[in-house]
């Protein structure tokens, strides 16, 4: 980078530090020769000293709705560079106040932001607003962790095109991967949060405007410039929005966090600097905090491929079945008698009538494991940490059953007398049009759901220690199995307003939201399996990165839909994720190519057709082929991780789509969507040891790999690609 562009890029980046001084005092900040100074906004910007060089003008604050700085903003220097102000804010309209402190420390490609929020006084909640303030012009783009780039209807131009694509207004499928211009509109992290009026009970990430990773990218392609703002995801964030406006003015807003003098709430983020290239800030994040990105137990990279969800114990071709990719079964066998008592206390040959209909028992549950294990496939048995029971009775009833060993075989009395407690209730002020979704919930009642169970607090303690012991006999009983897949995560959304976790504010009571719930069990649970070499993977509804902390893989069952398959996608950049395929409709709608090249393109794998499955896909001859066609390009994909590097891959003048991918042996690209085109360039740049490399290619309907024409020049690698049905899986082996 030459003179000029680094001076711009630092500039970009120092110009981020805010907060106040003295009208007319002015100091240096971090690395470089910047200074700050004052506005009439009390905010503070950068300038650099260097008055013939340009810089960005870009502010950054942090504010609290409703609240105005009273007296005196004070300022101390830090170590390093670095700098932190204090000040007191109050809400005029309701009197109360608060003490902010800011810190900014200068990093290596960036600056740290810390902020502490003490209150005065009684508890209290407002939006917590990080605000930006950059000025966007017409060439300028942006990029987010998004589920669709055209975010919602308002967002898109009436005429209803997005960089020369036609659009509509179903969901369907976008590249999430192409920054945008500016907009106005608000996107929600994971999921839309909760209200009283409009619940989303049984919500389902459909919706364009969801954020799965809190962070955007800013950037300049002109001069090869790009910054991140990324959110620690390792802090206590409750619900938040990203508010994004066509000027540039961006805003991530945190809601129903508790504002006291008993608790300090503490939020940190950094600021990025890096190329032009949406995976700069993605590269950032995903170094910093593996643990949210990659699997903790390296097993789970194995078991990637086309999934089941599947009750059948027949026998089925094996060989058929790998060369579809196929390898792991989520098994749909409501072998538990009722949800929640996934293996009930008995002995490993005792039978007991399963929720299924046909008779079980630990041992039959233990043999498909193993016969499955034995075939080179592998097993997830079912799991959920928020639903109990079914056919249930609310009010519950007297018990009937009330002495152990026979208590299991009851679920109202199991809840009744062990773990009423975890019982999460509807708030009276739920409107009741907002219940409709499970017409039996009602206000002040219990929730509903499927089969009629009800909701329970994964972090109530007496609910809480049950999962364990669930966990425990799963373990110890089905050792063939290789883990476990957790269902429902939309129910995490919910506050349980008879309980208190210490930071939660909802709507001016205190709550115990439920992901601070998931997350306390995970604290236990997660270690309890990865101690025992056993997985998890998730069902999760709520699309936040925070949620997958030392979670392993996804199996998703939505990616049908284009913005769940989006958003799986991004979560998963170093995790296995699987897809779900409702039937064969969608295939033959969009057209075969057209469905599994976007999977590729995004390192997801799609349901197989298997025996059994479960309000999915079923094996027939036309729907058997296409998987058959595009086995082998799928299963090149194992073990993926997403290449990050800058500007890592292009396909000249755009004639398709391309990805990079490392995999154990090399790196893969699917090379896609290249309708218009026999052949296209590809070029691979910024990954070592390139200089001798080999480059095959896999075609759908193909087993046989060809050799491909490169050249390695000028730390580039240019490969001449020729395309089938408008798709290559490029293969690239380093050489010696």
């Amino acid at each position: 980078m030459n003179q000029s562009l680094r001076i711009l890029s630092v500039a970009l980046l120092l110009a981020l530090c805010q907060q106040i001084i003295a009208q007319d005092k002015r100091i240096n900040i971090g690395p470089g020769n910047f200074t700050s100074g004052i506005t009439s906004e009390q905010n503070v910007t950068l300038q650099s000293a260097e008055t013939n060089q340009q810089s960005i003008p870009v502010k950054i604050f942090t504010s609290l709705e409703g609240c105005e700085t009273e007296g005196a903003i004070t300022s101390q220097n830090l170590p390093g560079k670095g700098i932190q102000y204090s000040r007191l804010l109050k809400n005029k309209s309701t009197n109360n106040s608060c003490r902010l402190t800011e810190r900014y420390t200068p990093t290596k490609n960036g600056v740290h932001y810390e902020m502490e929020i003490s209150g005065t006084g009684t508890p209290w909640s407002t939006k917590i607003k990080t605000n930006i303030g950059y000025n966007a012009h017409e060439t300028s783009r942006i990029w987010a962790a998004w589920g669709d780039s055209r975010i919602s209807k308002k967002s898109i131009p009436t005429d209803g095109l997005i960089n020369g694509e036609k659009t509509t207004f179903e969901q369907n499928w976008t590249d999430p991967l192409s920054p945008r211009p500016f907009f106005n509109d608000t996107l929600f992290y994971g999921a839309p949060y909760f209200k009283y009026e409009d619940t989303k009970i049984g919500f389902c990430p459909f919706q364009w405007n969801l954020l799965s990773i809190p962070m955007f990218t800013i950037l300049e392609s002109k001069n090869d410039v790009g910054m991140s703002v990324v959110l620690n995801p390792g802090d206590d964030i409750l619900d938040l929005t990203l508010n994004v406006q066509s000027d540039g003015t961006l805003a991530f807003d945190r809601l129903f966090h508790r504002i006291s003098n008993k608790n300090i709430l503490k939020f940190s983020f950094d600021m990025i600097n890096h190329e032009a290239d949406w995976r700069g800030g993605l590269r950032w994040m995903s170094c910093n905090y593996p643990e949210y990105f990659n699997p903790a137990n390296p097993r789970a990279d194995g078991m990637a491929g086309t999934g089941a969800y599947s009750d059948s114990d027949v026998d089925f071709d094996v060989a058929k079945m790998k060369q579809m990719a196929f390898s792991v079964n989520w098994r749909a066998s409501f072998d538990f008698p009722y949800m929640g008592m996934f293996i009930p206390p008995v002995g490993n040959k005792e039978e007991w009538k399963r929720f299924g209909g046909r008779i079980t028992s630990i041992e039959s549950m233990e043999q498909y494991a193993k016969k499955m294990k034995s075939s080179g496939f592998h097993v997830l048995s079912y799991f959920n940490v928020t639903e109990f029971g079914a056919k249930m009775v609310y009010p519950l009833t007297k018990p009937i059953i009330t002495k152990e060993p026979e208590l299991w075989k009851s679920a109202n009395d199991y809840l009744a007398l062990k773990l009423n407690d975890a019982l999460l209730k509807v708030p009276s002020s739920t409107h009741p049009e907002a219940l409709k979704f499970y017409p039996k919930t009602k206000q002040g009642g219990a929730y509903f759901t499927w089969e009629d169970g009800l909701i329970l607090d994964c972090g109530e303690p007496v609910y809480k220690d049950f999962l364990l012991e669930q966990a425990n006999r799963h373990i110890k009983l089905i050792p063939s199995s290789d883990g476990i897949c957790i269902d429902r995560m939309d129910w995490l959304r919910m506050y349980n307003e008879d309980r208190d976790d210490g930071i939660s504010w909802y709507i001016d009571r205190p709550a115990r939201s439920l992901l601070t719930s998931w997350k306390k069990l995970m604290n236990d649970f997660a270690p309890l399996m990865h101690q025992n070499d056993k997985v998890i993977f998730v069902n999760n509804h709520d699309k936040r990165i925070d949620l997958l902390k030392n979670i392993d893989g996804i199996l998703d069952e939505f990616t049908y839909g284009g913005s769940p398959l989006n958003l799986t996608a991004l979560l998963c950049i170093n995790k296995p994720a699987l897809g779900w395929t409702a039937d064969k409709e969608p295939i033959k709608a969009e057209g075969a190519d057209n469905f599994f090249q976007k999977y590729l393109y995004m390192g997801v794998y799609p349901m197989a057709p298997f025996p059994g499955n479960d309000h999915s896909i079923l094996p027939e001859p036309w729907t058997d082929q296409q998987y058959l066609d595009y086995g082998p390009l799928l299963s090149a994909m194992r073990g993926k991780k997403w290449a990050l590097e800058p500007h890592c891959i292009e396909v000249q003048n755009g004639l398709a789509k391309a990805n990079l991918f490392k995999v154990p042996d090399g790196f893969i690209a699917p090379v896609v969507f290249g309708t218009d085109a026999k052949s296209v360039t590809l070029t691979v740049r910024n990954i070592p040891g390139l200089e001798h490399a080999k480059c095959t290619v896999i075609y759908p309907g193909k087993t046989v790999e060809s050799g491909l024409k490169s050249e390695f020049k000028s730390g580039k690698l240019t490969i001449r690609v020729p395309l089938e049905r408008s798709c290559a899986m490029v293969k690239i082996t380093k050489g010696k």
